[in-house]
């Protein structure tokens, strides 16, 4: 499949990441973290110079929304645009890992996502390649889900996230966050890291109160890190299935009409398409690159500004 040729959007770099960044340059001969054992089998990453990583929060304490579905295939949409993307998944149950084929990380034979980020170890020994070549994995483990109260322990659990993932800052275009349907402080450490979000809904009586409560919660770190607001780019309205009845149609139209953060796209339900995808372990884009459910994915990651078609 040809390449797409793109224009990313400018991207105001996390503050908090670059300093991260710059202090870890600075004492990398005396700090430098030895490599993790226990996780044989598992490559690293391609290397590479982006101007930037943007890290993206893929999130919705709701469930059920389509965050998993929408991460892969999103990331799919920019590798196909010669981005080169990590999924981070930030989800105990993995489907974000299983559905790219990877297997989850097991907390009794090594090293995990969750104790790199406590210990504030390099994760590159547990990033997976996936059948796509501009697409790898920081997988997910069982053990993520005593991450919260770990973190809590620290006293400073939204430096966390950013610490560990500033180990890929000028490697990666990008670095999504599969996000698990949470408030925590888990989730928070990781909306903390990003540079931008993007909110997954469905078409639901409870829409547009967790969106509220998302931003809500976005300020309140925000304010805790003394930063801006986060950069929200836009709703995704995910299992959309038409035609609609008269209530559901108002939850939709109000969605799509949101007064302060743009529909950037919506994902019909294309059962066929996106299951078998998943069990080939491959983004829709390059599964069925000629499907509307692919074109879907695309237009997301146009939207958004985070590529443009020539």
């Amino acid at each position: 499949m040809a390449i797409r040729r793109c224009r990313t959007r400018s991207w105001v770099t996390n503050p908090a990441l670059l300093d991260i960044v710059a202090a870890m340059n600075e004492t990398e001969a005396e700090t430098a973290l030895a490599p993790l054992g226990g996780a044989s089998g598992l490559p690293s990453p391609r290397m590479g110079r982006p101007e930037q990583t943007r890290i993206i929060a893929m999130c919705n304490q709701k469930g059920g929304v389509g965050k998993t579905t929408t991460t892969i295939n999103l990331a799919g949409a920019l590798a196909e645009y010669g981005r080169r993307v990590l999924v981070c998944d930030c989800d105990p149950q993995g489907n974000a890992t299983t559905g790219l084929k990877v297997p989850m990380l097991d907390h009794e034979a090594g090293p995990t996502q969750a104790t790199t980020v406590i210990e504030m170890r390099d994760p590159h020994p547990l990033v997976a390649k996936t059948k796509v070549e501009n697409i790898d994995v920081l997988p997910a483990s069982m053990d993520m889900v005593f991450l919260p109260s770990r973190l809590r322990e620290t006293g400073a659990a939204l430096q966390y996230y950013a610490r560990m993932l500033a180990h890929f800052h000028g490697e990666y275009d990008d670095i999504l966050l599969d996000m698990r349907p949470a408030l925590d402080t888990d989730t928070d450490a990781q909306t903390a890291a990003a540079n931008g979000a993007i909110v997954m809904v469905d078409v639901d009586e409870w829409a547009m109160k967790a969106v509220k409560m998302q931003v809500a919660q976005h300020k309140k770190i925000m304010a805790g890190l003394g930063r801006e607001s986060l950069d929200i780019l836009g709703l995704v309205i995910g299992r959309v299935t038409k035609p609609m009845g008269d209530f559901d149609a108002t939850v939709y139209k109000m969605l799509r009409n949101h007064p302060r953060i743009p529909c950037i796209g919506e994902v019909p339900v294309r059962s066929a398409d996106l299951k078998e995808a998943r069990n080939a372990g491959l983004p829709v884009v390059f599964f069925r690159p000629k499907s509307d459910t692919a074109g879907f994915f695309r237009s997301i990651a146009t939207n958004a500004k985070l590529v443009t078609a020539a």
